[in-house]
Formats: C-alpha cells, structure tokens, sequence
C-alpha cells in the first residue's frame, strides 16, 4: 500500500504540536490533580494553591497549541492523519482500506469543537486561574462572589466554550472514530464533561466531580498524541 509523503516541514510541525498535546495533557491532569476539592479560605492558603493553577494553565495552554493533532483527523488538515485513518485494524496485511476522512458534517463539527475548546484552553482557564491566585486570596468570598457574578456574562460563555468543544470532540470520536481518538477516548470525554458540568448539583464536594473529569481529559488528549507521533 502506497504511503502518502509528508513535506519534512510539515512533519516536524505535527511532531512538535503532538509533543505539545503531551506536555499539555500531563501538566492539565497534574496541575488539576493537586487542587484542594473546595474552594475556601483555607484552600487559598494551600502551598499548592498557586502551583495547581499555574500548572494546569501552562497544560491547558498547550494542549491548545497541539490540538490540531486531534481534530485534524476529522478535518483532512494533517495528510499523514488522513493516511492512517484510511487503514482499518483487520485490513492491514489485505490493502483493505476504510473510507477517507468525513469532509463533511464531521469535518464542520470538529472545526467547530476546535475553536470553541482553544477559546476555552486559552481564555476561560487562564482568566480564571488568574483569579484564584492573583485576587481571590486579596478579598472576602462576600467581594470574591460580586466579581464573579459581574464576570459572569464573560466568563459564562468562555466556560460554556470549553465544555461545549470538549463534547463537540467527544460526538466526533464517537461517530467517526480515528486512530489518535477513538470511541472509548470519546466516552471518556463524555463522562469527563458530564462530571465537570453537573458538579454543582451532585453529591458531595465538587472537586470530587471536577478534578477526576479534567485529570480524564487531560489524559484522553495526552494519549491523542503518543499516538500521533507513532503515526
């Protein structure tokens, strides 16, 4: 079977977003993992308080930069993606190969799911950790609430971007799974949002919620790029 050939240039871009993809994944599951499960006085007190935010913010930030390795897969943008994708599991030795990559619907909701999580990635996690570290430990949560309430209308939508690109990703690898991001990675991301999302109205604290679903996707998207660089 014939292989596509990658320009050399373009192939060192997608390794370099890939290992981005990694660093970024690792460093948001870390950084999220050594968050207190509640907000409070004390928590702010936490030493890990500053480290967790800044942590998770350098990781989403990155993942932001190495995304493209995700949903390049559905979009065609990454022609040694669009290689892969083509080979099925138990066509490998018979030269069967499965369909190209959607270039339709699929193709749209992936472009869409990858703006609405790199405005997430970096506006919503950044402005919020700068929050937590910079001005929630200088006020009263009675003042920490009126800056929140009056943010809100911003930070409401940058939120809601970040959780609704995360799903958006989810609906992809579901429907038209791909070697970087297959069906249980979009499970997985589901269950993560689902967590993340409801966390107010469960039980129990919601860092119980909220760490687990961003250490998940952290690590659903890390593993999105060991798999690119093994493309």
């Amino acid at each position: 079977m014939t292989r596509t050939e990658v320009p050399p240039a373009t192939d060192r871009y997608i390794r370099w977003q890939a290992y981005a993809l990694i660093a970024g994944g690792v460093l948001f599951a870390v950084g999220n993992g050594l968050h207190p499960l509640e907000h409070s006085e004390a928590a702010e007190q936490a030493s890990t308080w500053a480290a967790a935010h800044l942590t998770f913010t350098v990781g989403a930030v990155l993942l932001a930069v190495g995304l493209g390795v995700v949903t390049s897969g559905w979009t065609g943008a990454d022609h040694r993606a669009s290689t892969t994708d083509r080979r099925v599991s138990e066509g490998v030795g018979s030269g069967a190969t499965a369909p190209p990559p959607t270039r339709g619907a699929i193709a749209k909701v992936a472009t869409a799911a990858g703006v609405l999580l790199y405005l997430g990635l970096t506006l919503a996690i950044p402005i919020g950790a700068y929050h937590e570290i910079y001005v929630a430990p200088q006020l009263s949560h009675h003042e920490q609430h009126r800056i929140e309430d009056a943010a809100l209308p911003v930070t409401g939508p940058l939120a809601a971007a970040f959780l609704l690109g995360a799903l958006l990703i989810a609906v992809c690898a579901l429907l038209a799974p791909r070697p970087r991001m297959g069906r249980a990675s979009g499970a997985l991301i589901v269950l993560a949002v689902l967590a993340m999302a409801g966390a107010e109205g469960l039980p129990g604290a919601q860092g119980l919620w909220v760490i687990p679903g961003t250490i998940v996707m952290g690590l659903v998207l890390a593993a999105a790029g060991v798999r690119a660089l093994r493309d």
